[in-house]
């Protein structure tokens, strides 16, 4: 929030950027010390990449698909626990859009790291988790991965399903990056800055590598990130309504 803050108060003459993420569009409903407005204080430029989350359970569980573990949660009320890296983080809207949609009581336990949150997963001393895609690659084996949270199956685990493919069809929510910079940036500006991130991920030795961390290389319009953030202020807004999430 520093650093997003930092770049809205600056001079938007494209040289102070912010490399922003999803979950900011979430940010105001759980962080009551957010003072920017995400839709006027910020200038979109580009997409820059998506990364799935992947669903991941205790190997114990006796569950062996999403609806098998949506059953297994709905019989053990307000006893299954879920990692997050706390509130406001891409793991904790998902696992949070999740329960609610499913109508799931769960526990969250925060964690700082996704490695400690992994390690308690693979342990048993947590039922669930939304990680990143590398870190169900590197523990697969010692957990079940159930379905990844965006439309598309991600190419590191291709035989792991989609939520949406698995009951919950609107479902989709991956991480997520854009660049943006301070509102009132001139649209040359923005254009030239826009074109050359596109240029920059169309170099396959840059695409192998975000590859490699589980990521998928994607450019888009200055209008596309404006839509992306308002639809998933939208669906956050709603789910904080209705699950009484509260800034703070």
């Amino acid at each position: 929030m520093i650093g997003q803050t930092f770049v809205a108060r600056s001079p938007p003459d494209g040289y102070t950027l912010l490399l922003a993420g999803g979950s900011m569009a979430g940010a105001r409903y759980v962080n009551a010390n957010v003072t920017y407005d995400l839709l006027k204080d910020f200038t979109p430029i580009s997409l820059v990449e998506t990364s799935p989350f992947v669903l991941v359970i205790d190997s114990s569980l006796p569950a062996r698909n999403v609806q098998e573990f949506i059953a297994l949660a709905r019989q053990r009320p307000g006893k299954m626990t879920y990692a997050t890296l706390g509130a406001g983080q891409m793991p904790y809207w998902t696992a949070v859009v999740f329960n609610h949609v499913n109508r799931i009581q769960a526990v969250e336990v925060p964690y700082k790291t996704t490695g400690e949150a992994l390690v308690d997963v693979v342990s048993g001393r947590v039922d669930y988790f939304f990680s990143p895609v590398v870190g169900a690659v590197t523990n697969s084996g010692k957990l079940r991965a159930l379905a990844v949270t965006s439309r598309v199956r991600s190419e590191m685990l291709p035989e792991v399903p989609t939520i949406a493919e698995s009951g919950m069809p609107a479902y989709d929510l991956p991480a997520w990056r854009s660049i943006m910079g301070p509102a009132g940036m001139r649209p040359e500006v923005v254009e030239i800055l826009s074109r050359a991130i596109a240029r920059s991920l169309g170099n396959e030795e840059l695409r192998a590598r975000f590859a490699k961390a589980g990521s998928v290389p994607q450019a888009s319009s200055p209008q596309d990130v404006t839509k992306r953030y308002e639809d998933w202020m939208a669906i956050f807004g709603k789910i904080a309504q209705e699950t009484g999430i509260k800034p703070h």
